[in-house]
């Protein structure tokens, strides 16, 4: 299914409505001629039929209701994940500032190659529902300078202590992002719960005994429009890294326009001191 997911707001929504319309309309016109020509409308009439309607919409609205608070919080949670994410890699290059140059530098060049790894490899697989494979490879870069580094001084000491500490909440972060892509999808039992409720609901309509198709199919419609909406915006929020609706990769974006812009100044200034020293033998 995961071409349904992969489908943007307008597509999911034309498909979902469309669908459900589709088999309204068909179940009136099938299944309403067989209900006037039974005996049902003896027993039960319009008035009956409209509170057994009311009930199971009522029914509906609350487990649909509840379900769909259920996915708008794991979109917001996979969202929090990635700007957790993406804020540990600002902290902890941050942090690397206070240890010596060859430390920092390959510690910082690893970090950089590792947000344009989440940002070109990682984010177009999680919009296809997918985990990359080697994922720490580049990251276990910044690890080995990190940990090979041994301080000297009490305040080398204490920079290293606050270095492993951003390091581990980067982890963290790295491994909350990925199972929010694997593990925060209904299930499909729910789905089913959700889609037969609705069906249910819909399929009193057929029961009323309304003379008119058109009129029919229209009450039939007015009923199945909200249904149909509430199960689009399910649908369309359901996985937070797919679909029209989904977390975007904006805060690794920002984090690494910064980290450019500082290396950029760094190296500026190192050439700057270069030149300043070349020129003092001369004089």
């Amino acid at each position: 299914m995961n071409w349904f997911h992969e489908l943007g707001s307008l597509e999911l929504a034309a498909f979902v409505v469309g669908v459900v319309t589709l088999l309204s309309i068909t179940g009136v016109a099938l299944v309403a001629p067989r209900v006037r020509s039974s005996r049902l409308h003896e027993h039960f009439d319009n008035g009956t039929i409209a509170g057994l309607l009311s009930a199971l919409i009522g029914v509906y609205a609350v487990a649909a209701g509840l379900t769909a608070v259920a996915v708008w919080g794991n979109l917001v949670d996979a969202g929090s994940d990635v700007s957790r994410e993406a804020a540990a890699i600002a902290v902890l290059y941050h942090d690397l500032g206070g240890h010596p140059p060859a430390v920092r530098q390959q510690g910082r060049r690893a970090l950089i190659a590792y947000t344009r790894y989440v940002i070109n490899v990682e984010w177009p697989m999680h919009q296809k529902g997918e985990l990359p494979r080697d994922t720490l490879r580049i990251i276990e870069k910044a690890q080995q300078a990190i940990v090979s580094f041994e301080p000297e001084t009490e305040g080398q000491k204490i920079v290293q202590v606050q270095v492993l500490r951003s390091y581990n909440q980067l982890l963290q972060a790295h491994w909350q992002r990925l199972q929010a892509v694997r593990d925060t999808a209904l299930p499909a039992e729910l789905w089913i719960v959700v889609i037969l409720l609705g069906a249910i609901a819909i399929s009193s309509c057929f029961l009323l005994r309304v003379d008119s198709f058109v009129m029919h199919a229209t009450v039939t419609l007015l009923v199945a429009a909200p249904i149909a909406l509430v199960l689009y915006f399910i649908a369309v929020s359901d996985h937070p890294f797919q679909g029209g609706i989904n977390v975007s990769p904006a805060p690794y974006r920002q984090v690494l326009e910064k980290m450019l812009l500082v290396a950029e100044i760094e190296a500026e200034e190192s050439a700057e001191a270069a030149a300043a020293g070349a020129a003092e033998p001369a004089k």
